[in-house]
């Protein structure tokens, strides 16, 4: 039992299906035979019986007329019948004529062998009257023994038959459970790979095909397209996260394209590490989140502190250092005056830029048409991007709702995403330099999609995790608040910054912001 459990499924299956159809074949057989064997006894006996009276007819006359040589004639057709032993001729006085034993002759019937034999009695008459009677005794047993002879004939080619239907229903089962079994081997190493991995690319683990060559309409609303009928239903299905386990298996048109339980499994599966994926990206935005806020509240205790101290500092080297600057007569020293003031300035910038990000900000939220905050946006930096020979792109969703936004504070974000890109360009020195905006309603996500990209000079790979902490720069006068401020006004509206970046090719920021604000705190 312990061989057999370790068997593959699809061995067992062809062993029970090829074992099953081996015991109804020969039951059949069996049943068969019997009933045949039965059969061909009784048509024997009933042949015999005929041939008896047949050839008794024939004879009647010679036995009336006691022609002995006809009479020893019907004997020997007779005897020469398979399974005949003996066969007696008698008149109508039962005083036999004729016989196979010549012992027997003159004699009556009380007089025959008592053997193991069967009897077959054929009376013969003219007008009603007894002229005469046959009698044949014949071994039942040879005829038996003849049956099954034949019957054996029978069975060599038939069992031939039945082996070559067991070879083929053990092959075809064989061939019929790897189809079946094979998406469940699938299933189980992507499983595995899923663990070895650590859970990391999760998309990498579904793999399946469009269930109908064109698109299939979502009947549920929670997206355009259904994920079994797209060509790129894995982006729809991760699009949808714990949606699509909530909501799929509910729906009529995926009941239909989802296939058998094999199938259905395999679209579970594929469901639940949707959902997964949806809250691992939750579980790191909420890390973030908890990072950077902790970080703002370390840095507003901070600023309470020293800010105040910092800017009297300042005030006071700035007077000095213009002081020297206007009075000194050394050359030298009006110069390093100058530096002193400058850098006086730009400490005195960051340190306001350093209040004004550890400030609570209060959005003031109003409905608005992100769309034309974007313009008007593009509107305050269109020169400086005319001045570097810079193109800005804007491909803008014209179906986009109005959604509750700050609008100066999305300005802010969008002056500091526009900025970066023009300072990547000209890090880069970029040919054909160029700013895409675009914007786009997620229907199934009841959010607005803001993309803000450029093909400067990226950000290395090791820098991506530190982008939005406060204070981290690549820049050499840069301040290191812009992003985390951008970070930050993104967060109270109840959205999301990602970003995506090649170095030496390409940047783009990722915006998703909720339409509806309602019930949810300001």
């Amino acid at each position: 039992m312990k061989s057999l459990r370790n068997l593959s499924i699809k061995l067992k299956t062809s062993l029970s299906i090829s074992v099953y159809i081996l015991a109804v074949l020969v039951g059949s057989i069996l049943f068969t035979v019997y009933n045949f064997q039965e059969r061909l006894l009784e048509d024997r006996i009933k042949s015999l019986e005929e041939n008896v009276k047949n050839l008794s007819e024939s004879y009647k006359d010679k036995i009336i007329v006691k022609n002995l040589e006809k009479i020893d004639e019907l004997v020997g057709f007779l005897k020469s019948i398979k399974s005949v032993k003996n066969v007696f001729i008698l008149d109508k006085n039962e005083t036999v004529i004729g016989s196979t034993d010549l012992e027997y002759l003159g004699k009556l019937e009380s007089n025959f062998p008592k053997k193991d034999l069967q009897k077959i009695e054929y009376n013969l008459s003219v007008d009603g009257e007894p002229v005469g009677k046959v009698v044949v005794l014949y071994d039942i047993k040879e005829i038996k023994q003849d049956i099954i002879n034949d019957i054996k004939k029978i069975i060599y080619p038939l069992s031939l038959i039945v082996g070559f239907i067991i070879v083929a229903s053990f092959l075809g089962t064989f061939f019929i459970s790897t189809v079946l079994v094979n998406p469940l081997i699938k299933l189980k190493e992507s499983i595995l790979n899923l663990f070895w991995t650590g859970f990391y690319n999760l998309k990498e683990a579904v793999e399946f095909k469009p269930k109908t060559k064109s698109d299939v309409i979502c009947v549920k609303g929670i997206t355009e397209k259904c994920w079994l009928g797209s060509k790129n239903g894995k982006e729809i299905l991760f699009s949808l996260g714990e949606k699509s386990i909530k909501e799929c298996p509910k729906c009529e048109v995926f009941s239909k394209l989802s296939g058998d339980e094999i199938d259905n499994l395999t679209y579970s599966f594929y469901m639940m590490l949707s959902s997964l994926n949806d809250y691992i990206n939750k579980l790191e935005e909420a890390y973030k989140e908890r990072e950077t806020l902790s970080c703002m509240a370390a840095m507003g205790e901070m600023s309470a502190k020293i800010a105040h101290e910092i800017k009297n500092a300042l005030y006071s080297i700035s007077n000095a250092a213009n002081y020297i600057k206007n009075n000194a007569n050394d050359e030298i020293i009006k110069e390093f005056g100058k530096i002193i003031k400058e850098e006086s300035y730009r400490l005195n910038d960051m340190t306001v830029s350093f209040l004004n990000f550890s400030k609570l900000i209060e959005p003031k939220f109003s409905q608005e048409d992100l769309n034309e905050v974007i313009k008007n946006s593009i509107g305050l930096l269109i020169y400086d991007c005319e001045d570097y020979g810079i193109k800005v792109d804007l491909k803008l969703d014209n179906n986009l709702p109005k959604t509750f936004i700050d609008q100066n504070l999305i300005k802010q974000v969008l002056v500091n995403l526009i900025l970066n890109s023009i300072d990547a360009i000209r890090e880069k020195n970029t040919e054909n330099p160029i700013i895409k905006i675009s914007t786009e309603y997620l229907r199934n996500k009841d959010k607005i999609r803001l993309t803000v990209e450029d093909n400067g000079i990226g950000i290395k790979e090791e820098n991506k995790g530190k982008i939005f902490k406060p204070f981290f720069t690549t820049k050499p006068k840069g301040t290191g608040l812009g992003l985390p401020m951008v970070y930050k006004i993104i967060f109270l509206h109840g959205g999301t910054v990602n970003v995506e970046s090649v170095y030496g090719k390409y940047t783009k920021f990722i915006i998703e912001i909720p339409v509806d604000r309602s019930g949810k705190d300001v």
